[in-house]
């Protein structure tokens, strides 16, 4: 909706700025007649001098030409007020001739083609290339205005994707000019949104699907051969129905999860309190399920770290999302590094969860925050991961105000952290 008013507005106003600009022409025109008033004065108006006088007549033509300035400074300003508005606004703005020249272009549209250089008097298809707008052009010229249509404009190695319209720019002097305004209005965050939604689609289906598949065809078994099954069958039947409906429970779960942080961000509660209490609560909670003569986890806290705002119910829930993934994918580690310090670039405490395990391979670590991004797909199956766990992660520290990092080297071990303001 707000292109569209853009849309509106911008070629309302271009058709005022260029009526200004002729109307200051014309004003100068007529001001340079009456300033040579004596040569325009016939040979016969001796009756008009005996009535008012040369004096008089003077003073009128003064007056006249400080109306004629006044009306003159006017339009200026507004013209000055029109260009500063088309170029304050986001969206591209182009106005080009018969022969696609550019007569008028607003910063924005300078910035993306041009690197903030002019681009006034360029041909339209030197500025950029893209085979649909070329097709729009040419649909432009046929019609007063052109229904939006969606374009792809390479610059340099960026796709930018733009939903383009034109509309002829009437009412100008002389009346056969042919002027028309092009605006582009920037959708590449949308098109990107919009595969985002669709491969989250198509894996929240296939995540559906897997369990539901196991359980679908175990439950028939059990029912079809229901006499011939032995106990020993038919309990690890029910036992995997249970697991995969557990695998769903979780799945739904962690979804819901995500929904909540993502539509209702006061659900996370910052409260001033100590971290240490935290951090050695959660290390305790996994001493239980470690083998106390080769493993072992340790908390430590620089000095300096006091108390500061954090929902203590959402980082115990990072926290233990980092070590049960150690637990899940480095079950062989020997010793885990639960650590708070300050970040010395941001001044934010920084909370970090280091293992010594086997590392994740380079390739994998921008990735591990996005949804259902796993780095042993089957294996994280197998252990009941759903993908989501580091989304949600990150959704949690975002908005805490802080920021997520992945680092590991193979072979040596993985450091998982994050940030949080002091406050």
């Amino acid at each position: 909706m707000l292109w569209i008013i853009t849309f509106v507005l911008s070629v309302l106003s271009l058709v005022l700025f260029v009526r200004g600009l002729r109307m200051r022409r014309l004003l100068r025109e007529l001001e340079g007649a009456v300033r040579s008033r004596r040569r325009m004065l016939p040979e016969d108006s001796s009756d008009v001098l005996e009535r008012i006088g040369a004096l008089g007549l003077v003073d009128s033509l003064n007056g006249l030409i400080d109306s004629h300035n006044h009306a003159s400074a006017q339009k200026s300003g507004y013209s000055s007020q029109v260009e500063a508005m088309l170029g304050a606004v986001q969206e591209v703005v182009i106005v080009f001739d018969a022969d696609r020249v550019v007569e008028y272009a607003n910063r924005s549209a300078e910035k993306l083609f041009r690197g903030g250089q002019s681009i006034h008097g360029l041909r339209l298809e030197g500025v950029f290339r893209s085979l649909t707008l070329l097709e729009l052009l040419d649909a432009a010229a046929k019609v007063d205005r052109t229904e939006p249509t969606q374009i792809r404009i390479e610059q340099g190695n960026e796709t930018l994707w733009f939903e383009a319209s034109c509309a002829k720019v009437t009412g100008l002097e002389p009346a056969d000019s042919q002027s028309t305004l092009l605006v582009l209005h920037d959708i590449t965050q949308l098109k990107a949104l919009e595969v985002m939604r669709r491969e989250f689609v198509a894996n929240v289906s296939h995540e559906l699907r897997t369990p539901l598949t196991i359980i679908k065809g175990f439950a028939e078994t059990l029912i079809d051969d229901e006499a011939t099954i032995n106990p020993k069958a038919r309990l690890r039947f029910t036992s995997k129905i249970l697991n995969n409906a557990e695998r769903l429970h979780v799945l739904v779960e962690d979804l819901l999860t995500i929904s909540r942080l993502e539509s209702r961000p006061d659900q996370i509660e910052p409260v001033d309190q100590p971290l240490r209490p935290l951090l050695d609560e959660v290390a305790e909670n996994y001493r239980a399920r470690m083998n106390s003569e080769t493993q072992a986890i340790v908390v430590s806290v620089e000095e300096g770290i006091d108390t500061l705002p954090f929902d203590r119910y959402r980082i115990h829930q990072v926290l233990d999302n980092f070590i049960e993934n150690v637990f899940r994918y480095a079950p062989a580690f020997k010793r885990i590094q639960l650590e708070a310090t300050l970040d010395s670039d941001s001044g934010h405490v920084r909370c970090a969860v280091v293992d010594d395990g086997p590392g994740i391979p380079a390739k994998d670590l921008p990735h591990l925050f996005e949804r259902f991004y796993r780095v042993d797909k089957g294996r994280s199956r197998e252990t009941g991961g759903t993908g989501l766990g580091l989304s949600i992660v990150k959704h949690i520290v975002q908005l805490h105000g802080g920021s997520v990092l992945a680092e590991s080297k193979q072979g040596e071990g993985t450091r998982m952290s994050f940030t949080l303001p002091r406050g």
